[in-house]
């Protein structure tokens, strides 16, 4: 094992507070002597065993169908402030650490505090955090920062300084590189941007990536938001239980929920993980986890703890439990932790036995006009949707892979992935009557096993009724967005030109203009019709043009400056 390395942060700290935060703001820059004067503080973690980290990731691969990339260090120390600065700055290290983590057992910012977290460089950062991320169990934990270090900077005035709580119980240590890591699926997957998406974007919009905290690892696996039949936007989120059997409640409240991570061109640009929600609550599960096998068809429910933003567009995908297989459709997940990815079937599903009598579906990919889409591991607990576009079924198993022998004996482009059944999950498997699927996805017993999805309305009288359905919202109202939306000149260098030619558009739609980084540069309300934005102060290389309609059709270019 090699030894930690150890040195002090005054000197990052410097660097740090000369960087934009993420609404494009400059930060106040105390002087050095002040910065001199904050003696902040370094902690250093166990450096991370990467051959082990790698040891345990395949073999629990290989047995268990878990995709692990981290490795959760436990460490207690207090990071709050103890004097009276303005600013605190901390940070923890893990010599050999490919990306890092922090989990607080006792996180709490006052009304006023705001906490910043970035890498060592400030090229990467994420924040503020105030109040409003506090929760009842004053568990949090960070996004997966790039590097060996972590710094934390906390802009708090003298008098609250004592109500704020930065106690860390450790860090989780990644030890896959910055592709496996954040990224880095198989080269034939397809993204969500590329033409095999059209007609089903609601699915995209539902889809989200997971990172789970277990057995003192960092795992990645997908799921789905799912509606019910009281139509009430509860946020109910479906996964396979194998990507969480062993989690505690501690580590639930650890548990993050991804939101539209995807490239905004096919093949092109950054996927933002800044939309994330972190803890879960644990609803129902299958209960069918017995060593390395199922007995039923594997599947986990829970409820994000925290609102959702309503700018984000994310949908509750509607599903079939009558037991009807599916002719052809899609998958849509995130292999490896990548960016979404959509994979198709022009085959009819069959019945499968995996474990229990009839339990999953059986599925296997086409090549499509970009790639040949499949799945691999960190797709477990992702959705297999019908021809009408709802869910028949989360992700257990599979031996699908871009090439002969590419995940293993017997994996490759034409294999099986096998799915469990949504009828399965309603009133079968091995676990206690009160966590059948039925009974929380019919709260109210109207007996419906079919039913469709919604984009949430907090203004309508059913908020997620039939009035947000996936038909007339988005199959519309996406396409003539992405025709009506237009950016010149490209690369351009001073001024952008935008313009929507329809010139229809509610009051509701938005304009947003993010750095490579996903910081915000432009965030307006716009009426449409012809704009031009100033540039000139805009950080040079890729940005990203996003706009909004109030149908919830969203439509991002990306643009070069020079």
């Amino acid at each position: 094992m090699n030894s930690a390395l150890v040195y002090p942060l005054t000197s990052l700290a410097l660097v740090l507070f000369f960087l934009p935060d993420l609404n494009g703001q400059t930060d106040s820059r105390p002087c050095p002597s002040e910065l001199m004067a904050l003696n902040p503080t370094m902690v250093e973690l166990q450096a991370l065993d990467v051959s082990a980290a790698w040891e345990r990731a395949d073999r629990e691969q290989q047995v268990l169908g878990k995709h692990l990339y981290g490795i959760v260090q436990p460490h207690a120390a207090d990071l709050s402030p103890t004097g009276a600065s303005e600013w605190h700055v901390a940070g923890v290290h893990i010599n050999q650490a490919q990306g890092v983590a922090l989990h607080f057992d006792d996180f709490h910012l006052p009304a006023g505090a705001e906490l910043w977290v970035t890498d060592a460089t400030g090229n990467w950062q994420e924040g503020p955090y105030d109040f409003r991320d506090n929760n009842d169990h004053g568990r949090l934990a960070t996004g997966d920062v790039p590097g060996e270090t972590v710094v934390l900077r906390l802009r708090v005035s003298a008098e609250l300084s004592a109500g704020v709580r930065l106690h860390l119980e450790g860090a989780a240590a990644l030890f896959r590189d910055q592709r496996g890591a954040r990224g880095g699926s198989q080269p034939c997957q397809v993204d969500v941007a590329c033409p095999e998406i059209q007609g089903w974007e609601c699915q995209r919009d539902a889809t989200v990536r997971l990172s789970i905290i277990e057995s003192g690892g960092s795992y990645l696996c997908s799921g789905a938001m799912v509606n019910t039949t009281a139509l009430d936007c509860r946020r109910y989120m479906l996964t396979a239980l194998h990507c969480a059997s062993e989690v505690t409640d501690d580590e639930f409240a650890l548990f993050k929920v991804y939101f539209n991570y995807e490239k905004p061109e096919c093949g092109e640009g950054n996927g933002l993980l800044n939309r994330r929600r972190t803890g879960v609550i644990r609803l129902a599960d299958s209960d069918d986890i017995q060593g390395s096998n199922f007995q039923g068809s594997d599947f986990l429910l829970v409820e994000i703890e925290d609102e959702i933003p309503s700018g984000w567009p994310v949908y509750y995908a509607g599903w079939d439990a009558s037991g009807s297989g599916s002719g052809s459709g899609v998958g849509i997940h995130h292999p490896s932790g990548d960016v979404k990815k959509v994979s198709t079937y022009t085959q009819s599903t069959s019945s499968i036995s995996l474990g229990a009598f009839g339990s999953h579906w059986r599925a296997k990919w086409t090549e499509t006009e970009t790639e040949h889409g499949v799945t691999e591991p960190g797709s477990s607990g992702s959705h297999l949707f019908n021809e009408e576009g709802l869910s028949i079924g989360t992700l257990s198993a599979g031996l699908s892979a871009c090439s002969n022998g590419g995940l293993g004996a017997g994996t490759g482009p034409n294999e099986d992935d096998y799915y469990g059944k949504m009828s399965y999950h309603w009133d079968d498997n091995p676990n206690p009557s009160d966590e059948k699927l039925e009974l929380w996805l019919d709260p109210s017993g109207t007996g419906q096993t079919v039913l469709h999805g919604a984009y949430p309305d907090t203004e309508a009288a059913v908020p997620c009724g039939p009035d947000q359905a996936c038909e007339d919202i988005v199959d519309v109202a996406q396409i003539q967005l992405s025709n009506d939306f237009k950016v010149a000149p490209n690369p351009t260098r001073n001024q952008l030109h935008v313009r929507l030619s329809n010139g229809t558009w509610s009051s509701e739609s938005r304009m947003v203009v993010r750095d490579a980084l996903g910081r915000v540069l432009h965030e307006a309300a716009w009426w449409g019709g012809a704009l031009v934005l100033d540039a000139k102060a805009w950080p040079r290389g890729l940005i990203y043009v996003t706009v909004s309609s109030g149908a919830r059709a969203q439509v991002t270019r990306r643009v070069i400056l020079e």
